[in-house]
């Protein structure tokens, strides 16, 4: 099995291709980089060297994995910086002449904070729909409406507060939804939602099948943030919460194999 990623890099800590590369080569899957970033380490760590890829840069890199004949079961989009490398990225895809699994996560900010250019947003479910998740009822419109609005056949909301408990969501179609409980873990973390949508891009590709692949990916993304918690002795705090930088993946081997 062969992906494409393209995503951030950084030479330490574990977030963009460095959260979705190791484990899906534990899985068994053979994993292309197109980095869209090259920085020593993540903002996470409050200092950072190094500098965003340029579009030029990545539909150059594209060409020559075509001119060697590769093709892929499935590609993963993640964090790409700029409105440029995302239009370059939509153009590479229109025109493959194959069909692989796409599966795209708008990684735009984190713990309330925007970290990429201001023309990238909409952002996330609330704003890519002009709906305000509140409810059971209200998520059901902000659904019925992304449905109205893009062209996409499921869709997976990682992180809705309703009644004062944590879910994910996944989504058939326009009426068909289920929820997924999760059980928040007490910190913070860089690059969990990174390891969660290679993880998921995994099972799906498996099973075909959404909630198979939502609950399969929760409960490993769960207990691969427990043990970091767990083996984290030296932790930085966002607000009045632990934080911590970078998820423990070698260590959480056997967990996500």
């Amino acid at each position: 099995m062969n992906v494409l990623s393209f995503s951030s890099h950084v030479v330490h800590g574990t977030v963009g291709n460095r959260a979705i590369q190791f484990p899906l080569n534990l899985r068994g899957w053979n994993v292309d980089c197109v980095n869209t970033t090259n920085l020593s380490n993540h903002p996470g760590f409050k200092t950072f060297k190094g500098s965003k890829t340029d579009a030029a840069t990545i539909a150059d890199i594209f060409e020559g994995l075509v001119e060697i004949g590769l093709q892929y079961d499935a590609v993963i989009v993640g964090y790409v910086a700029s409105v440029p490398n995302l239009e370059c990225i939509a153009d590479i895809l229109a025109k493959l002449s194959y069909k692989p699994l796409v599966v795209l996560d708008p990684i735009l900010g984190d713990n309330d904070k925007l970290y990429v250019d201001e023309n990238l947003i909409p952002f996330e479910m609330e704003t890519l729909t002009d709906t305000k998740i509140s409810d059971w009822s209200s998520l059901t419109a902000s659904v019925t409406r992304f449905y109205d609005l893009y062209n996409v056949r499921f869709v997976v909301i990682t992180s809705v507060n309703l009644g004062g408990a944590m879910y994910c969501i996944g989504c058939l179609d326009r009426e068909t939804t289920f929820a997924v409980p999760v059980d928040q873990v007490p910190a913070v973390f860089s690059g969990s939602g990174d390891l969660f949508l290679g993880l998921l891009t995994d099972v799906f590709y498996r099973t075909k099948d959404v909630e198979t692949a939502l609950r399969r990916t929760v409960d490993v993304v769960q207990r691969v943030l427990r043990r970091t918690l767990e083996l984290t002795d030296t932790k930085m705090s966002i607000g009045s919460s632990p934080y911590i930088p970078s998820l423990k993946l070698v260590e959480s081997k056997d967990i996500i194999e």
